[in-house]
């Protein structure tokens, strides 16, 4: 609302002066840069620590970033394969109890 107001609530330079020089800085996506090998290993890890991130690098990816990490995490959670994963869980944790892990 401030560019808005500094700009006359003139729509068009309010927007030009939210968008950094040189254009929109365009997001990477995260997932194109890991190999399946090691979306494998984040799974396995994710299982053995959970959101525990920093032992999730330390023991599976020592070779990527934390940030890296995080990011792939929370771009993982919008896949099928989440999805998927998710419902398993849930039908076992129904039929077999809370202690149920994947």
């Amino acid at each position: 609302m401030d560019s808005l107001h500094e700009n006359g609530y003139n729509l068009t330079q309010a927007m030009c002066s939210l968008v950094a020089a040189g254009g929109p800085v365009l997001c990477r996506d995260e997932m194109e840069e890991w190999s399946s090998s090691e979306a494998n290993l984040f799974e396995e890890a994710l299982d053995k620590y959970g959101k525990d991130f920093v032992d999730i690098r330390q023991d599976f990816l020592p070779w990527k970033t934390l940030k890296s990490v995080i990011e792939y995490y929370y771009m993982w959670k919008t896949t099928d394969r989440y999805v998927q994963q998710v419902t398993l869980l849930a039908s076992l944790r129904q039929r077999f109890g809370q202690w149920v892990r994947l």
